[in-house]
């Protein structure tokens, strides 16, 4: 089980769109692909379409019990197990939900807490062959929780000089987080928002490449696409099904299959 966290503290960089179609496209492939949304906004829970759970034949809202909330902050007595997922697209997830920010200011004082995450997905090895997992764009506890928990971390990184200038705190902080991980590994740099009608997108992409490379593989690029992205959010589909004839879906599939040989991992299941 490859357990991996897509990992950048700056928004708007394409992250979690990254780990739906990512993660939907390694489920195409026949892998068995669990998601969990760390992120208080839930954005990847809303994009994937998931605004309300079937449990024993009820429909509710998602609650903070249906998150990563037990697994982390469960009570004491309690073993810090993952709640049974909800499945979307061929993916199970772990839904986000608001209220997952309350672990951030209580996670400093709870024994071993930044692993507890960790923990709690090992009882998955064999059930699942990847766990992608979406933080917030943040420094905070939540990000460490979730990028302590992985064994690989995959950075999106727009192609362009804010790109480039966030990339280097975020190899800081992976330094800091192997402290308490020690096998972290990133795996790769995944360029997303790629312009090839301006100088700036190519350029910055050179640059990546010629500063970054010697660190991890850097993908091919993810086109800016302002009207896709945003409409295949909007319809809470991946967007590989969404417009599955889009020249998109080709680079998604490209990214993907980079991302397998990075790991080692045959692209098809």
């Amino acid at each position: 089980m490859k357990v991996i966290t897509f990992f950048n503290h700056a928004g708007g960089v394409g992250k979690t769109s990254s780990v739906r179609d990512i993660g939907f496209t390694l489920a195409q492939l026949g892998h068995r692909v669990l998601l969990i949304d760390a992120d208080p906004q839930a954005n990847l829970t809303d994009w994937l379409g998931v605004r309300r759970i079937d449990r024993d034949g009820v429909s509710r809202d998602v609650e903070l019990g249906d998150t990563l909330y037990p697994a982390v902050l469960g009570d004491d007595d309690a073993e810090y197990a993952l709640p049974e997922p909800v499945r979307a697209h061929g993916l199970d997830l772990i839904p986000g939900h608001l209220d997952v920010a309350t672990i951030e200011p209580v996670l400093p004082g709870q024994l071993m807490g930044v692993l507890r995450l960790k923990e709690a997905l090992r009882p998955l090895t064999g059930r699942y062959d990847f766990v992608l997992i979406d933080p917030p764009p943040s420094l905070g506890q939540l990000s460490a929780l979730a990028v302590i928990a992985a064994r690989y971390v995959v950075v999106p990184v727009p192609a362009s000089g804010k790109g480039l200038k966030g990339l280097q705190t975020v190899v800081q902080m992976l330094a800091r987080f192997r402290k308490a991980n020690p096998e972290l590994t990133l795996a790769m740099i995944l360029v997303t928002q790629y312009n090839d009608t301006t100088n700036h997108s190519r350029e910055s992409l050179a640059q990546l490449r010629a500063g970054f490379g010697h660190l991890a593989p850097i993908s091919a690029p993810l086109a800016y696409r302002p009207a896709l992205y945003p409409d295949s959010q909007l319809h809470g589909e991946p967007l590989p099904a969404y417009s599955h004839r889009s020249p998109a879906v080709g680079e998604i599939m490209l990214a993907t299959e980079q991302l397998l040989a990075a790991l080692g991992v045959s692209a098809h299941a």
